[in-house]
């Protein structure tokens, strides 16, 4: 196995640990691709993580907006004194 395949190999098996544990436990900022271009024979499994990611990408986003929606919520709710009870009509 040629070094830039078992590169590629190890680069593509990194991202997909950490879409798999849908957590930050790739550190970006020290990431090094491999020197040269990916293998042929390694295309179709790269195209496959970049999809997995943007598809992830996509969720966070979503979450983020429906985040700041509640949070904007929750900031319009008034305040009121603390020796008068409170009520929120969620109803209507």
């Amino acid at each position: 196995m040629s070094d830039n395949l078992t590169s590629w190999l190890a680069v593509l098996d990194q991202f997909e640990r950490a879409l798999d544990a849908a957590d930050d436990t790739l550190d970006a900022e020290g990431f090094e691709p491999p020197a040269g271009p990916i293998p042929a024979e390694l295309r179709a499994r790269a195209e496959a993580v970049l999809a997995r990611q943007q598809l992830m990408i996509g969720g966070l986003t979503a979450s983020r907006a429906h985040v700041a929606r509640e949070i904007a919520a929750l900031r319009r709710v008034p305040t009121g004194r603390a020796d008068v009870p409170a009520y929120l009509d969620i109803e209507g």
